[in-house]
């Protein structure tokens, strides 16, 4: 007598949650670290002066 063996699928939609979840959650992380974890944020104190382009 032959069995088979009958995987059952992960349902997609599930599938999908999860990997959205986890997306979001390392994308947060990320915001966090980048805005909370770094002692100063990359932002410009004063523009540059003078012509940088001739005209």
């Amino acid at each position: 007598m032959i069995f088979k063996r009958c995987r059952r699928r992960p349902d997609l939609f599930s599938v999908l949650l999860i990997l959205l979840a986890l997306g979001m959650s390392v994308t947060l992380a990320y915001q966090i670290n980048v805005y909370y974890g770094a002692d100063q944020l990359p932002i410009a104190k004063q523009a540059p002066t003078g012509n940088i382009a001739g005209g």
